[in-house]
Parts: C-alpha cells; structure tokens; sequence
C-alpha cells in the first residue's frame, strides 16, 4: 500500500486572553483562546486545552470560526488556588486531508491573591484616666464583601503585650455593605502618656483564603480625675439647649445631650473650653479647674451667606 503524503503547514497562532489578571482564590476566571494558520487553514473542530505545570488538563474545548481567519475556543472557566500560575493552552497536533499542523502551546499567567482585610477602630474614649478600663470597637471587611463572624483579633500594647482578645459578631456596622465588628473592652496604661496598641487579626485558609490584617490606634492615658465640668450649651437668641454640641477641654472630649448638657471628668488645671455645634459659631474661654465648676455657653448661629441674584 502506497504510503499517505502529509504536508506540515506553517505553526498555527495562538493568542491567550485571561479575565480578570487578579483574582480572588475560588473565583472564577475566564480564559478565551483565538487561533489562526497562515495558511487560512479551517481550524473547525481542532482541539485546544488548558493544562498546568505539571501538564495536568484543567479543561477541553473545540475551536469554531471567529471570522474569515481566525478560529476561538469557547470561553473556558476555570478556579485557581493562591499563588502567581503559569499555564499553557495547547493546540493539539492535528491531521486532515493530507495536511498536517504540529502542536502549539502558548504559556500565560496570572495571580491569585488572597482576600485583604481591611481593619478599623473607633470609638475610644478621647482620654482614658491612667489604669481604668475602657471600651472601644473593632471592624474587619473583607475585600470581597466575606462574612467574617467568628474571625479572631488580638489587641496588643505598646510593649506588644496582649491585653484583650475577641471575635467578630454576626454584626454588620450599619451603613456598610460587610464590616463586622465587635466592642472590646481593656485596661490602659497606668501611666499618663501617648501610647500606640495595634490590632491584627491572623491569616485564615478556612473556606477561602483570607489574608491577614492589622491597624494602629491611638490611646491617650491621662491622670486619674480630680473634678468634674459642667457645660451647659445653649442658643443665645432662643435660649433652648443645644443637643449634640461639641465640648472640648483638650484632651478631654464629650457631647451634649437633649438638655444641652455634658459633664467631663478632668485633672486640676487651667483649660481652654471650646463648645461648637452645627450651625453655630464656636464659643472659647478659659477656666481653671480647682473644684467642680459649671460653665455656661451660648453660641450664636451663624449668619446666613448673602446670595448675590444679580
């Protein structure tokens, strides 16, 4: 029997798309592959494969025609674990009518990075008397918007030494889409001082891989209180009280409440007492605490801006 005459084309083009470069590990990414001969070949039905290091197929599909030239394999989801990959798409050797195209791989990459989280810390007390417990929250999100209840965070000092510890809640601050928080209560420093405690919460692989994270936060430790300010604030014109005003006596801090008053433990001193609110021009004096003192502001609202209608 006559021997078959095969003719080897030139090396068919392969072109690799991967949508997104970066993403979340279980994801899904999409991996379109487009090819061509410079022959014009009918590249219909030739197989295209995905594999990786290891040469392991992750998926199969057949080319179709794109337009008049180029052929594309139908658009292949894949998953991919944490770490940079290196695949290939490989254009099976194929045979047809006495024509031969030799088999093609065309390495691509991308990145599969673990989901960041993001950690905050609010509400602590402006100034907290030296060795008194005090309380504040702590939110974690998640990149990928994640339920995060149950996850584990480590309150340290400035000294590095762990001085509480908690959970996440099944609680989502209000007005966000995904932070959990939780409030964590600990003990300050028994010396007056600017200190800098960090909060972190370690790397989990559970589930879906989770980066770890960390926040600093400010806690200012002051001497334990000798007397107590009384700050009435109130509308100078209507003489009403003025709800949510803010106080300071540096570096003390409070609001007002529904009767326009808010009372701040502080050291003996001389301080500088600001009071403002929202529409209101701010009142400043000095005082000098040696005993319980009360103090009286009357803010004036604000005049109005002028409209030029010309």
């Amino acid at each position: 029997m006559a021997a078959k005459a095969v003719s080897t084309h030139g090396e068919r083009t392969c072109t690799v798309e991967v949508a997104p470069s970066e993403v979340d590990p279980g994801a899904e990414l999409t991996v379109t592959v487009r090819a061509s001969c410079p022959h014009r070949c009918d590249l219909t039905g030739q197989s295209v494969s995905i594999r990786d290091r290891d040469d392991a197929e992750l998926a199969h599909a057949n080319l179709s025609a794109d337009d008049g030239e180029t052929y594309i394999a139908a658009a292949l989801v894949l998953q991919a674990q944490v770490g940079e990959h290196v695949w290939r798409a490989v254009l099976a050797a194929h045979e047809r009518n006495g024509l031969r195209h030799d088999e093609v791989a065309t390495p691509f990459s991308f990145t599969t990075m673990h989901h960041t989280a993001s950690v905050n810390v609010w509400g602590q007390p402006s100034a907290i008397p030296a060795g008194e417990r005090f309380s504040f929250k702590v939110g974690i999100g998640c990149s990928a918007g994640c339920k995060l209840a149950g996850r584990a965070l480590s309150i340290t000092d400035q000294d590095g030494v762990e001085v509480a510890a908690a959970k996440l809640c099944d609680n989502v601050w209000p007005g966000t889409n995904a932070l959990y928080f939780v409030e964590v209560e600990a003990e300050a420093p028994r010396m007056p001082g600017d200190f800098t405690w960090q909060v972190t919460t370690p790397a989990s692989d559970e589930s879906v891989p989770h980066a770890a994270g960390a926040c600093g936060f400010a806690v200012k430790v002051v001497e334990p209180p000798d007397h107590e300010v009384t700050v009435e604030a109130f509308d100078g014109a209507t003489q009403t009280p003025i709800k949510g005003a803010h106080v300071l006596l540096h570096p003390y801090r409070a609001l007002t409440d529904e009767r326009g008053v808010a009372r701040v433990k502080v050291a003996k001193g001389r301080y500088t007492l600001c009071v403002s609110g929202f529409n209101y021009i701010g009142h400043e004096r000095i005082i000098d605490v040696t005993s319980d003192v009360t103090a009286r502001a009357e803010l004036a609202v604000e005049p109005e801006e002028e409209v030029d209608i010309r």
